[in-house]
């Protein structure tokens, strides 16, 4: 079976949602406060989204962050990092906008997310989102179900409702959700899996990544026991879920449509700031999954 080729190590070590815009690709990191530029050629910059800095000390680095889970395309070639609302410190989001240059003279927008998440964590044990993707007029978030009897779901937003509230400086609530879909991923090393990322594509699909980790909640890291990439059909139908062949916890996934293939951009978190995180490259039949 072919393999994902491990294209380079990154200059971040927790790298939780990626979008390839040209020749950059654009990376979050769940314990930083900005987001990581990375062009194809010539070096990384690190575009501040939240003021500030923060602590270096683990303990204290994890209770502070903004937990930027989650990385999509805005309307308007923007870009817009989702926090995972998994704590009170993590229930901001920023909007990225492009600047006369790029992004990297951008303007950043940030929306208070307490309301939304509010309401969202009524409907879960524990609130997680860890994905983000624009599909037509909706704006699709993933819930991650780890943790003890937490679940999956995929929670759909009015999108043009959620523009009007950035427009107006306003927070985004409860009013936005069209509808809550609970997803069953299964289980990997008797781990269930949990979404960590997501790319749309062109036909209204999306393809995802998930990971099996045994956190005993949304807080704390666990040993990864499994990982995979699945793709559900315009209408949100899981058509085919596969294995990553390699030891490593997918965090963040970019798809683009080439033919029958599907080429995909994937980042990992290995949970350890000792640790860079992993960018690779993939090609995956569209219509099976299968490795090319």
């Amino acid at each position: 079976m072919p393999s994902p080729t491990r294209l380079r190590t990154l200059p971040v070590s927790a790298a939780s949602g990626l979008v390839r815009r040209g020749d950059t690709f654009y990376i979050v990191a769940d314990d930083e406060l900005g987001l990581l530029a990375l062009p194809d050629t010539g070096p990384a910059t690190l575009i501040q989204l939240l003021p500030g800095a923060l602590p270096e000390a683990h303990a204290e680095r994890k209770a502070h962050k903004p937990d930027f889970e989650a990385l999509c395309r805005w309307p308007g070639d923007g870009l817009l990092a989702l926090g995972s609302g998994s704590t009170a410190a993590r229930n901001r989001s920023c909007l990225l906008r492009p600047g006369a240059k790029d992004m990297s003279d951008g303007t950043v927008t940030v929306i208070d997310m307490r309301p939304l998440y509010g309401s969202l964590a009524a409907a879960f044990p524990a609130l997680n989102i860890e994905g983000a993707a624009v599909l037509g007029d909706t704006l699709v978030l993933l819930q991650r179900g780890n943790g003890d009897r937490n679940r999956n779901a995929r929670v759909e937003l009015d999108l043009a409702g959620a523009q009007r509230r950035i427009a107006a400086g306003a927070p985004w609530d409860g009013a936005l959700v069209r509808a809550i879909h609970d997803i069953d991923l299964g289980t990997r090393g008797g781990v269930a899996l949990g979404f960590t990322d997501a790319s749309p594509l062109p036909d209204g699909s999306l393809v995802f990544v998930a990971a099996a980790e045994a956190s005993p909640d949304t807080y704390q890291d666990g040993a990864v026991t499994g990982a995979a990439i699945g793709l559900f059909a315009a209408d949100g139908q899981l058509r085919w879920l596969v294995d990553f062949p390699e030891p490593a916890k997918l965090e963040g996934v970019h798809a683009e449509p080439d033919g029958d293939t599907l080429r995909l951009w994937l980042v990992t978190d290995p949970d350890d700031r000792a640790r860079p995180a992993d960018l690779y490259a993939a090609q995956l039949d569209a219509h099976t999954g299968a490795w090319r």
